[in-house]
Formats: C-alpha cells, sequence, structure tokens
C-alpha cells in the first residue's frame, strides 16, 4: 500500500481519492499472489514474479521465526506433531483472514480480485511453509517432514535440494540474459522512458512497476534459449529463428526487445544452454551422492533432479503467463506446453549425457585398473 500511496501523492494529474490507492494496492497485491484482477471486461492475470517472490520471502521470515517459537516451546518431541496439526493450518488460517480483509479494501476500486482469490492467495504461505519444513536433511525439521522422504529412495532428500537449486540456475542464467539485452539496448529503454514526461515520483511508480515484471521476462529469455521463444502481444512472436514483435505497449523495458528480424541457423546454437545446465545439475547430483555402482539409481536420481528443476521454472512461467489487458495484450508469455516440453528435454538430456559419461568413464578406469593389476600378478608369476 505505501508505494501505491506514494504515487498518489507525487502524481499532480492524480483526480482520485487516496482510498482509491488503498483499493488499487490491494488489488496489487492479490496480483502478486498469482491471482486475477479486472474491472468489467478487462482483466489482468500475468503475476509479477518478483513482486511474488518478495511475498515468498516475508512470508518464510514470519514462518521460520513461528517455527523456531514453537519447536523452544514445546520440545523436540511434541514438534513434529505440533508443526502438523498446529503451524501449518494456523498460519495458514492467519493468512486467509488477512487476504479476505485485503478483499474487502478493493470493494468499489478501480480493480476487484476474482471470487475465488481468497483461497487462491494461499499459494503464498504454502510456499513459505515448504521452505521452511520441508528439508528432509535438517535435523530440525518436522518428523513427518522426515518420514515422507524415507518411503522414497535413499537419494531423495539429496536430489531435493539439487533439484531445487539447479532451479536456480535456470532462473539466473535468464535474469543474466535480460540483464545484459538491458545493458546493449539501454538507450532505446530510456527514449520509451523519455515520452512518458513524468515527474520523479511517478518514474519510480513506473520503474518499480517494471522491476517487479523482470522474473516474467527473466522466463521469457530462458524459453528462448530453450527454442519456443515467447510473445509480448498476440501475433507477435521472438524465438531463435525470428523475431517479430509486432506493435508494442509503451513500456520502457520493452524496448530492450529485439527488432524485426530473421536469424541465421546458427542462433540455435542457444539451444546448448539448457543442455550445459542439465550436465552442471548432473555433475552437482554425482558429487554429492555415491551409488556404489548402482547404475540405475544413478541415472534416476539425475533425470530426477534435472526435473524438479524443470517443474520449478515451468509452474513460474505459468504463474508470469497471463493477460494483461484485451485485444491484443489477452496472452503474454511463453508457450506453456512447447516450452515445457522442449526445456525438460534438454535439461534431462544433458543431466544424464553427463552421469552416461561418467559412468562409462569410471567402468574404463576400473577395467584399466584391473588390467595393470593382472600384468602385476603375472610379472610376479
Amino acid at each position: 500500500m505505501l508505494p501505491a500511496l506514494i504515487g498518489w501523492v507525487a502524481a499532480p494529474e492524480s483526480s482520485v481519492g487516496w482510498f482509491s490507492a488503498v483499493s488499487l494496492a490491494s488489488a496489487i497485491w492479490f496480483l502478486g499472489h498469482g491471482q486475477s484482477v479486472g474491472t468489467g471486461t478487462v482483466a489482468i492475470s500475468v503475476t509479477p514474479l518478483l513482486l511474488l517472490l518478495v511475498f515468498v520471502y516475508m512470508a518464510t521470515r514470519w514462518v521460520r521465526r513461528l517455527a523456531a517459537t514453537e519447536r523452544l516451546r514445546v520440545g523436540t518431541a511434541d514438534w513434529s506433531r505440533v508443526a502438523q496439526w498446529g503451524v501449518v493450518p494456523g498460519f495458514l488460517v492467519g493468512y486467509g483472514l488477512v487476504s479476505a480483509v485485503l478483499a474487502l479494501f478493493t470493494l468499489g476500486g478501480p480493480a476487484t480480485p476474482g471470487v475465488a482469490a481468497v483461497i487462491g492467495s494461499l499459494l503464498v504461505p504454502l510456499s513459505a511453509l515448504g521452505f521452511v519444513l520441508l528439508r528432509p536433511e535438517d535435523d530440525t525439521a518436522p518428523a513427518f517432514v522426515r518420514t515422507w522422504f524415507r518411503r522414497g529412495p535413499t537419494w531423495l532428500p539429496t536430489v531435493w535440494r539439487t533439484g531445487w537449486r539447479g532451479a536456480g540456475a535456470l532462473l539466473a542464467v535468464g535474469f543474466v540474459v535480460v540483464l545484459l539485452r538491458l545493458v546493449v539496448s539501454w538507450s532505446a529503454v530510456a527514449d520509451v522512458q523519455d515520452q512518458y514526461g513524468a515527474n520523479f515520483g511517478a518514474l519510480v511508480v513506473i520503474g518499480l512497476a517494471q522491476l517487479a515484471l523482470l522474473g516474467n521476462t527473466a522466463t521469457w529469455a530462458l524459453s528462448f534459449l530453450a527454442g519456443p521463444g515467447f510473445q509480448v502481444a498476440l501475433g507477435s512472436t521472438i524465438t531463435p529463428a525470428a523475431a517479430h514483435p509486432g506493435l508494442l505497449p509503451l513500456v520502457p523495458v520493452l524496448g530492450a526487445l529485439p527488432q524485426a528480424a530473421d536469424y541465421p541457423a546458427m542462433a540455435y546454437a542457444v539451444l546448448l544452454v539448457p543442455v550445459l545446465l542439465g550436465a552442471w545439475l548432473g555433475r552437482r547430483v554425482d558429487a554429492e551422492l555415491e551409488f556404489f555402482g548402482n547404475v540405475r539409481a544413478r541415472l534416476a536420481a539425475t533425470a530426477t533432479a534435472a526435473l524438479l528443476a524443470v517443474v520449478v521454472v515451468v509452474a513460474l512461467s505459468a504463474l508470469g503467463n497471463g493477460a494483461v489487458g484485451v485485444d491484443r495484450l489477452s496472452a503474454v508469455g511463453v508457450p506453456l506446453w512447447s516450452f515445457a516440453a522442449a526445456l525438460t528435454a534438454e535439461v534431462v538430456a544433458g543431466a544424464l549425457l553427463f552421469a552416461g559419461a561418467a559412468v562409462l568413464l569410471e567402468r574404463r578406469r576400473d577395467r584399466a585398473d584391473e588390467s595393470t593389476t593382472e600384468a602385476a600378478v603375472t610379472d610376479e608369476d
């Protein structure tokens, strides 16, 4: 609410009351929780992913504090029961009550969330509870969590952690691509920004809005590297084959998009980036686990870590997809199914290629050692 009120105060063009700013801020709160908002026939369903991560981070801080307090209060013996039947449902109910209050603030405002937005906003506390409690290798995790993971393979806890790190690595690469593109195209971005003619306060609000959407652009960049590309409006497409952005809304950060052009076949070399990331993920699994010659378990663990990383990225991309208006702006983001298929094939292939190469090298080394031992025994005879 604070940025919305600052923007309302700083914008001399504003002709609405302060409650409209508060209502808009509440609507943005729901938008940052993965819910759609709108008025009449105009709907906005694109979740600002960085704003979502900010909410998850804040909720995680509170869950961690709550968990530490309750664990000290009840002791180790009762911690699992209290976590399962007290902390988890209590935090969800409390967060839901806050969502219900904020939903009331949107009534009569310029944009309102959907009917099920209060329930849907529980995505954030659920994610926070998962980050804090679903740590099977942490001694402070509830016993029921460790029990769940023990029902699977012995390598599952380590792969769980590695898979999440792999998702972070994939998104980090997307961020790097976006930042490089912004640096290269900064003059074009600044030219679009200058067309607003807004004062400093309004520019700060516009800048914060664009910053919240940088997480979405990271998934766009990752989809470009995977092959399917992305679109910023109906009829536009940007892939390794060609860029046809079409007529774009006047958003400064979109000035970093490439101009219309057809790319040479060599541009498809960017598909090697997800493959290399998959190989890095396979190396992480290989470094953290010892399989004692069990090739099947080794390949299964590697593929599971890669799949977990892809699932997290695709889930975030799905939240980042949606509409920011009507007509041409009714579908913004990545082609989800083709992106999921391409990224899965590339990352899993890279991880399994590394694992397979490691197995072959180890077997060759073992055969060489056996030959050396046999030669030594023959010499002694």
